[in-house]
């Protein structure tokens, strides 16, 4: 699996130098399945009820491996316009999981997405469709 880049600052994919409140994660894109990777471990900040991964840092989790395995699978940059998530069982902190993002499809600007929580059995624990729009890479530039 190759490494993808980190995001300068991201909550999700920067460095603790970068964002010391921010999750560092590393992505890794999965050629042969056209899909990303994040495997993580959920430290105590990450908590929501006790014992478990909040909603929003899971969201943003699958946010990153849907935007990035745009970027990777289509070369381009894009920018979440809608997400749905179903939330199946608890994420556990302290256990592996992964997140699993790949495109589902791509009409012009708009991007479908989808992406999954798995614990170490495969066991799905979340999932999330989204659609993203393609934006002209200069525009995120200030």
């Amino acid at each position: 699996m190759e490494r993808l880049p980190n995001s300068s600052g991201c909550f999700v994919c920067g460095t603790k130098e970068e964002n010391p409140r921010g999750l560092a994660v590393t992505i890794f894109w999965d050629d042969a399945a056209r899909r990303t990777v994040i495997p993580f471990e959920a430290e105590r900040s990450w908590c929501g009820y006790e014992g478990v991964v909040h909603g929003g840092i899971q969201a943003a989790l699958a946010d990153d491996a849907m935007a990035w395995a745009i970027r990777r699978g289509e070369g381009t940059w894009s920018v979440t316009a809608r997400m749905e998530a179903t939330y199946r069982k608890p994420v556990p902190m302290k256990k592996p999981c992964r997140v699993l993002g790949r495109v589902v499809a791509r009409k012009g600007r708009k991007i479908s997405t989808e992406a999954e929580i798995v614990d170490g059995d495969g066991i799905i624990l979340a999932q999330f469709k989204a659609l993203f729009i393609e934006v002209d890479e200069k525009s995120l530039r200030p």
